[in-house]
C-alpha cells in the first residue's frame, strides 16, 4: 500500500519562517509553488486565502498577492459562482500538451546540463536519487515526490539557463497535483526508479544522449500513469 502519511497539503506546509532580505510575498509564493509542484494539493482542491495565511502564520495581504501570482502562472484558477481559487483540473488534451512540451524542454535541458555539471553537483543529485530509492522501498509517496522534483530540478539547473528553467517549472506547477495520484499506479515506483537510475549513470558517464533518453523515458512512462489517473478521476466524477 502507498503511504501518503494520511495528511492533506496544509498539514505538510506548517508555519513559514520568514527570512530577512526577501519580501514575505516572495517567500510565500515560493513555498506554495514548491508545494504545488510536489503534489501537496489535489486537482480541484480549493485554496482559501485566510486558511493559507493561518497555516503559514502570516498576514493576509502577502498571501493574496502570492495567490494572484500563482493564478497568473497557471498553478491556480478562479472557479464557480463564488469565484474561489482552486487547483486546476487538467483535461486529457492539456495533459498531452504538457507531456509533449516536457519531453522537448527537459530533454534539451538535460543535454545542456552535461556540458556544465560538476562532480559536486552529480554527488548531490545521486543523493536525491538515493532518497527516492528509499522512499520507493518504503512506499512513501510524500518523500518520493519531494526527492523526485529535487532530482530533476538539480539536473536542469546545472544547464544554467534560467529562462528555460522557468518554463520547465511552469509545466511541473500544472502537473504536480496529478502526479501524487499517479504514484498509486501499479509498478509506478519501479518504472520511475529505473529511469532515474539510468539518468544517474548517464550523469556519471557524462553521456548526453543517454541522459536525454532516460529523462524522455521517465516523462513518457509517467504520462501513461497520469493519463490513467485522469480517466479514473473523470469516471469518479460522473
Amino acid at each position: 500500500m502507498i503511504n501518503t502519511q494520511e495528511m492533506d497539503g496544509w498539514a505538510r506546509l506548517g508555519p513559514l519562517a520568514l527570512r530577512e532580505g526577501e519580501t514575505a510575498q516572495a517567500q510565500i509564493y515560493a513555498c506554495l509553488r514548491e508545494a504545488l509542484i510536489s503534489g501537496y494539493f489535489q486537482p480541484g482542491e480549493e485554496i482559501s486565502l485566510r486558511r493559507t495565511a493561518a497555516v503559514l502564520g502570516t498576514s493576509v495581504t502577502p498571501v493574496r498577492e502570492a495567490l494572484r501570482q500563482l493564478e497568473s502562472d497557471g498553478g491556480l484558477e478562479v472557479w464557480g459562482g463564488n469565484r474561489v481559487l482552486r487547483v486546476p483540473i487538467l483535461t486529457e488534451a492539456e495533459l498531452n500538451d504538457i507531456r509533449d512540451i516536457r519531453l522537448e524542454l527537459e530533454g534539451f535541458a538535460a543535454t545542456l546540463a552535461i556540458e556544465k555539471i560538476t562532480a559536486a553537483q552529480i554527488r548531490i543529485i545521486a543523493n536525491a536519487c538515493a532518497m527516492m530509492r528509499r522512499a520507493a522501498d518504503e512506499r512513501n509517496a510524500d518523500r518520493y515526490l519531494e526527492s523526485n522534483w529535487r532530482f530533476h530540478k538539480l539536473i536542469y539547473r546545472a544547464a544554467e539557463r534560467p529562462v528555460l528553467m522557468g518554463v520547465i517549472e511552469g509545466m511541473w506547477l500544472r502537473v504536480g497535483p496529478l502526479i501524487r495520484h499517479a504514484v498509486t499506479s501499479p509498478n509506478h515506483f519501479a518504472r520511475s526508479m529505473e529511469s532515474h537510475d539510468l539518468a544517474e549513470q548517464a550523469l556519471r558517464d557524462r553521456d548526453a544522449d543517454a541522459l536525454r533518453a532516460a529523462i524522455v523515458k521517465d516523462i513518457s512512462d509517467a504520462a501513461i500513469d497520469l493519463g490513467a489517473t485522469l480517466k479514473q478521476n473523470e469516471g469518479g466524477a460522473d
